[in-house]
């Protein structure tokens, strides 16, 4: 009866460390370090975050706990890159973490464009799509991250540029005259798509690197 007992608390415990939501100190934690200046109440397009992507949230978080160890591998190569562990988690968001992943003229984890891949040195040809290969795709992905942080400044817009396109977001920076995610997000041109892609790896990022797991805080 013990051993079954402690079978249950575990697959109870199991369960609800899959279904919490990160807090709101943790959302912000996420925020500051992609540089946003703006708290999580500060974004009103975002003021429900945690109701409003609870099931894309749940599933990819549970996608997460299944693929960690390879998830770090990438974390690391972006600790030495000197990049936010927050974009190392947008492979969950773009291909549910499979680098076997086909979109609309998409591949691999990172989701590249054919042109886009050739731009940052992968090969693209029949029999050979390196867009597939985990590592060398997350180095071009690297290489792309860092162009645009050199194009944005800032980390946030560098995922909006990510998601939507450098063009696209330049033009919503003119337009609106700002450039706080506050101001952008809410605009009816944002891309629905970048949108849900900035706020599912904002939660991931907030519960994964910004919250404390109960291990930490025996």
């Amino acid at each position: 009866m013990n051993t079954l007992r402690t079978l249950l608390l575990l697959f109870a415990l199991a369960c609800t460390s899959l279904s919490a939501q990160p807090s709101e100190s943790a959302l912000n934690a996420s925020l500051s370090s992609i540089g946003s200046t703006e708290a999580i109440e500060d974004i009103d397009a975002l003021s429900n975050v945690n109701e409003d992507y609870k099931t894309g949230y749940k599933g990819l978080y549970k996608r997460y706990k299944n693929t960690q160890e390879e998830h770090q591998k990438i974390v690391k190569k972006f600790e030495e890159a000197g990049i936010p562990a927050f974009f190392s988690l947008i492979p969950y968001c773009e291909s549910n973490f499979n680098p076997n992943a086909y979109g609309h003229g998409t591949a691999g984890l990172w989701q590249f464009m054919a042109q886009s891949g050739r731009t940052y040195g992968l090969k693209i040809e029949k029999g050979n799509d390196q867009r597939t290969d985990v590592c060398l795709s997350t180095d071009a992905a690297i290489r792309y991250i860092k162009d645009l942080k050199s194009i944005f400044k800032e980390w946030y817009l560098v995922d909006f540029a990510y998601g939507m396109g450098e063009l696209k977001l330049q033009r919503l920076i003119r337009k609106n005259g700002s450039k706080k995610i506050s101001v952008l997000i809410k605009d009816p041109e944002f891309p629905k798509g970048t949108r849900n892609h900035f706020a599912k790896t904002l939660l991931l990022d907030a519960a994964i690197h910004h919250t404390k797991s109960d291990s930490d805080t025996l």
